[in-house]
């Protein structure tokens, strides 16, 4: 509708373009989050583990590098990942039905790409500040309570952190194309990261002995190991149990390339169905 506007004043009556439909549909979106503060609580959570991470590696008394330091703020990074997924992703396509906003928003001369498209660059603009803020926290840390210098690991890890993020908001909106409320969508969206791809990487790999490389947790866990140097390697431990028995734990790492796809793929593959199911998906009256 602002987009109409600003074209009707222009004094033009052409249709404003699918990028400015974009536009207009994610500076909405950021308002909405913004008015619902889900934007001010992940940086209000982020801001507490931020200030606990810096207080733990303070008060140490082992030295620490400077990647060393900026590692154990890395730790977290994942959680807040999935948080941001949940809260931006979760619900941004089912609110619209289940809050009946659709009605207003559906009836315009918009493309439901471009409302898709806008969605998801605000949710991705959202989750990148998020990211950003806290790597930048993170390397400030590093430098002032490490030794030596930063290495590029640390914006190689930052990248990764990234297309992860962009990634799991995908499968997120994926998500919320299909359920038909917005609690039963965040809910999903928390517990397929934090339970089901958790419970299917550790059975499939540290049991089944078959590397999960195709699991979207696992590939975005390489945004932590490739901190480490050398980069870690796959290796199996045999555990004895007494009585001549013994098991097997299958300890993999997922290589960075390889992750890297992985995450596109998900992105692409999630992107493309959301888009399908919210095409063919109708208000109900």
């Amino acid at each position: 509708m602002e987009a109409n506007a600003n074209a009707t004043k222009n004094g033009t009556k052409t249709l404003p373009s699918d990028l400015q439909q974009v536009g207009v549909v994610a500076k909405y979106d950021v308002l909405k989050y913004l008015r619902s503060r889900r934007l001010l609580g992940i940086l209000i959570i982020e801001a507490l583990v931020l200030v606990l991470i810096t207080a733990l590696v303070a008060t140490s008394d082992r030295p620490h590098t400077v990647d060393e330091v900026i590692s154990q703020y890395i730790g977290f990074v994942s959680i807040l990942i999935v948080l941001g997924a949940t809260l931006f992703g979760g619900d941004a396509i089912v609110s619209e039905y289940q809050n009946r906003t659709g009605f207003l928003l559906f009836p315009n001369p918009v493309k439901k790409s471009s409302i898709l498209a806008g969605k998801f660059a605000s949710s991705v603009a959202a989750m990148s500040l998020m990211l950003l803020i806290y790597y930048a926290v993170a390397i400030v840390g590093g430098l002032l309570m490490g030794d030596g210098g930063m290495s590029t690991r640390v914006f190689a890890s930052l990248g990764l952190a990234l297309l992860y993020g962009i990634s799991a908001i995908a499968v997120a909106f994926l998500i919320s194309s299909i359920m038909k409320g917005s609690t039963g969508a965040l809910i999903l969206t928390f517990a397929l990261f934090f339970l089901i791809f958790s419970i299917a990487t550790s059975l499939i790999g540290q049991l089944g002995g078959i590397k999960p490389w195709f699991m979207l947790d696992f590939s975005g866990g390489s945004l932590s190991y490739i901190m480490n140097n050398p980069y870690p390697v796959d290796s199996v431990d045999t555990i004895g149990i007494g009585s001549g028995m013994s098991y097997t734990i299958y300890n993999y790492f997922p290589e960075v390339y390889l992750s890297i796809a992985v995450m596109l793929a998900y992105t692409v593959v999630s992107l493309v169905l959301a888009y399908v199911f919210f095409q063919r998906r109708q208000m109900a009256a």
